[in-house]
């Protein structure tokens, strides 16, 4: 109850910061509408039966790149504001920084899908049973979302201190994420394929989420407590241990 107790607090005082602001809801939704039209542009004229083997890859690509987005904005007051230290050493779980950070990055994913899936389904006829099948859409959403959300959130809070992570961040993400990037395509094609066995990929997606979330859980103080230590703040302290030695 306390993990679940502190990741409400560091939540809400994510989104309450981000409501003042809408740095990511404005970047992320900007882009997410771009990419429909992108599609619309491009693949406008495709015949219906390549619908299905299209759209799951026009789906799962915005939402990748709307992730890393967010995901390099993440931490990014933290840093700005010189607070990622003080974080680490309030009285809270380390877990529930991870879970909040994720929490925040899952919402946006969610925003963005919103207006993404309704929009391919209006662009493309063959897309149109993610409306007409909303808990399927969902679960397949949703669960690709967790579980490409969990990886890149653990790496985030790697990245957080280092001047060049937006661009370390899509080289390490993308192989990273591939494996349940492209479960999620394999759910998403069979779901607009009316396959028997998409609810079977369904859980087959629900169990790598599991998987990891609890590898990100277990890594995750080891690498944001790294994170800080080669922070701005611990290179600049290093010099003055030197010259105290010599000293």
């Amino acid at each position: 109850m306390q993990l679940l107790h502190d990741t409400w607090l560091l939540m809400r005082s994510e989104l309450r910061q981000e409501l003042r602001r809408l740095e990511l809801v404005v970047t992320a939704s900007f882009f997410t509408l771009v990419m429909v039209v992108l599609y619309a542009l491009s693949f406008g004229t495709l015949r219906p039966e390549l619908h299905p083997h299209a759209v799951p890859g026009m789906l799962w690509l915005a939402l990748f790149f709307v992730g890393v987005l967010t995901l390099t904005r993440v931490f990014e007051r933290e840093r700005e504001h010189a607070t990622f230290e003080a974080l680490l050493v309030a009285p809270i779980s380390r877990l529930a920084i991870y879970f909040s950070k994720l929490g925040v990055t899952l919402l946006v994913l969610a925003m963005c899908a919103a207006v993404l899936v309704p929009g391919l389904a209006f662009v493309f006829e063959g897309a149109r049973v993610l409306l007409s099948d909303p808990l399927a859409s969902f679960a397949v959403v949703a669960l690709g979302a967790l579980g490409y959300a969990a990886v890149g959130t653990l790496f985030a809070a790697g990245l957080a201190q280092h001047g060049g992570k937006n661009v370390l961040m899509s080289v390490i993400l993308f192989p990273l994420s591939t494996p349940i990037l492209l479960l999620a395509l394999v759910a998403t094609r069979r779901l607009l394929e009316g396959h028997p066995d998409t609810w079977l990929t369904v859980r087959q997606l629900a169990a790598v989420d599991v998987g990891l979330l609890a590898v990100a859980a277990l890594l995750f103080e080891s690498v944001i407590v790294g994170s800080a230590q080669r922070g701005p703040k611990g290179r600049r302290s290093a010099p003055a241990t030197t010259e105290g030695a010599h000293a």
